[in-house]
């Protein structure tokens, strides 16, 4: 290994999975320091984002389902399923047990948890480490208050941050009979302290409590902008620190009563809920109103459905889900195969999608 020189050793490394580079680095001294450069993290970072996983998990333990090696499988039917394994992710240097409750959120590797009892923490499933976030000495006291998460990173401090939005509702106050407060807090990994921000404008008390959807840059909610309560896309800019709005599509109105969810389908905000029938909007230009296109679900015949994720980035064949299973969704044939998961829990819960990263939580 000696005989190759730096710079050819370093673009062969570049090319290897970010599980096989994780072991690679006991071989060393020197590859432990490369690999663990932060430089080195990024490019191999931006050399392989198509490797991704599906985050599923069922109420205590987490598991990921390789997209990368969806196969066709024949069954008895002579009717073809999507296979895939699912991989328990554990945490080896943990030394007491985690039962994770739902995953909110998730950036260049890096994955936004919550267990059972409210903690937050942040896990990287490739390399396996993990991070427990402080609690926040700005959240609400309490018991009827309500949380809604985000994660996300600023490239230009080249840190991660953790988003919370706190409510409850005051509409017994008989000083302000017909207010909702709205607190924005910030946590920053590489400071590891949360600071609290400017209230929000919105009334994110307007649907269910969803993570934020991380596209561009900025975290995105269905929200209600006040006073006349209009549904909205609030989109939460984690460089300036300030919301703005993204525009519906111009044959829809406003989103009053029509969606329930932002999803992102091959990198790209979507628009999804039960009234559009099977239809989902997709802006393909970020932030214009113009992009908008609408894609035809044809032949998808379980409802509720969510897309999770396109195949390959394309959008010709998308992963949907429900909360009874996985099928994958194909735009030219207008066929739903069944995600056969082999090893996986018989119930469980869609956490989103990561992608394979050696970034580390522990900065």
């Amino acid at each position: 290994m000696s005989t190759f020189p730096p710079e050819i050793m370093e673009a062969i490394l570049f090319h290897l999975p970010a599980k096989s580079l994780g072991r690679f680095k006991s071989v060393s001294k020197p590859w432990y320091f490369l690999i663990s450069n932060p430089q080195f993290i990024k490019t191999h970072m931006l050399q392989n984002k198509t490797s991704k996983m599906i985050l599923i998990s069922d109420s205590k333990t987490l598991y990921s389902l390789d997209i990368n090696e969806l196969h066709i499988y024949p069954n008895n039917n002579n009717d073809e399923d999507i296979t895939t394994t699912s991989t328990e992710i554990t945490f080896p240097l943990v030394q007491y047990s985690i039962k994770w409750e739902k995953i909110l959120g998730s950036c260049n590797g890096l994955v936004l948890a919550k267990d059972e009892d409210g903690a937050i923490f942040l896990i990287n499933p490739t390399t396996q480490e993990v991070r427990k976030v402080p609690s926040s000495p700005f959240a609400l006291p309490f018991d009827e208050s309500f949380v809604m998460h985000g994660f996300g990173y600023n490239p230009c401090t080249q840190d991660y941050h953790v988003i919370t939005i706190s409510y409850w509702d005051e509409t017994e106050n008989e000083h302000h009979p017909d207010y909702t407060y709205m607190y924005v807090n910030i946590y920053s990994l590489c400071e590891n302290s949360w600071m609290e921000l400017s209230d929000s404008p919105y009334d994110h008390a307007f649907g269910n409590l969803t993570s934020g959807v991380l596209v561009n840059g900025k975290l995105h909610w269905l929200t209600s902008r006040r006073p006349c309560y209009t549904t909205v896309i609030a989109a939460f800019s984690l460089v300036n620190k300030e919301f703005n709005e993204i525009e519906y599509p111009h044959s829809i109105n406003n989103g009053n009563g029509v969606f329930n969810e932002l999803v992102i389908v091959g990198g790209k905000l979507g628009l999804f809920g039960a009234r559009l029938g099977n239809h989902l909007w997709v802006m393909e230009e970020y932030g214009v109103k113009e992009s908008w296109i609408k894609i035809c679900l044809h032949g998808v015949e379980i409802d509720p459905v969510k897309p999770i994720c396109s195949v390959d980035g394309s959008n010709r064949d998308v992963v949907l889900g429900d909360e009874d299973g996985i099928v994958v969704y194909n735009m030219d044939d207008t066929r739903c195969r069944n995600l056969r998961i082999v090893g996986g829990p018989n119930g469980f819960a869609i956490g989103g999608t990561c992608v394979e990263s050696l970034e580390s939580p522990m900065h």
